[in-house]
């Protein structure tokens, strides 16, 4: 069976994306791509995070260079008017070939309507292209805070994907952070697939004993 690559998306900005994508890479022993980084005159790469965690001294991931690199914390289709020379194309983003023994952790640049390319391309554009040109299992995590404000922000999220053709693609939700009980009920009530949920003062070595295991997921 051909080893599956995992979308990793969110609701908003600043939603845990990296943490949960750390613990699906070291849970699963998978390795990690993120395609489009923004922000790096600012802040940490995403790609370093994720290769200085190493809570696991028996799995060392793969990390995979991004396809683009942006200086501003901006979406990518804003970060790109601040460097010339520089213009996504989805024709320029391939699933890495040496990722094809293990499972594949891709993070996305914010959220699925996030602009990317100059051509008002989204993530989910991305998402779209790289399904298609994947001929391994694919499959769409999205990341959503506990909170208020988090009904509308999910629900837009997987309609959004719904409208674009990749719902059959949704393997489910983590609700990331502070969590509110009668949001989880209400969006199960809804029929949203929550994968399992990880509390805002978990670390990651706690999160991962928690986190479902590759195996026990029915793909």
């Amino acid at each position: 069976m051909k080893q599956p690559v995992f979308f990793v998306t969110g609701t908003d900005t600043d939603v845990g994306k990296t943490f949960v994508s750390s613990l699906l890479v070291y849970k699963w022993n998978a390795n990690y791509w993120k395609p489009v980084q923004t922000g790096i005159e600012s802040e940490m790469e995403d790609s370093t995070t994720i290769a200085n965690l190493s809570p696991d001294e028996n799995w060392a991931p793969k990390i995979f260079p991004p396809a683009y690199q942006l200086q501003k914390p901006l979406s990518p289709y804003e970060a790109m008017s601040f460097e010339t020379g520089i213009n996504i194309e989805l024709e320029n983003f391939e699933i890495p070939e040496q990722s094809s023994q293990q499972p594949l952790v891709v993070e996305g640049a914010g959220g699925v309507a996030v602009p990317l390319t100059k051509s008002k391309e989204t993530i989910t554009d991305l998402i779209k292209t790289l399904a298609f040109r994947c001929d391994r299992p694919f499959y769409i995590i999205v990341v959503a805070r506990g909170v208020l404000g988090t009904l509308n922000h999910t629900f837009l999220t997987l309609n959004y994907l719904r409208a674009n053709g990749l719902g059959d693609k949704v393997l489910g939700v983590v609700v990331n952070g502070e969590q509110d009980k009668s949001n989880l009920k209400v969006l199960k009530e809804f029929g949203v697939n929550i994968l399992t949920t990880v509390d805002k003062h978990t670390t990651l070595s706690e999160a991962l004993v928690n986190f479902p295991s590759f195996c026990s997921l029915d793909l």
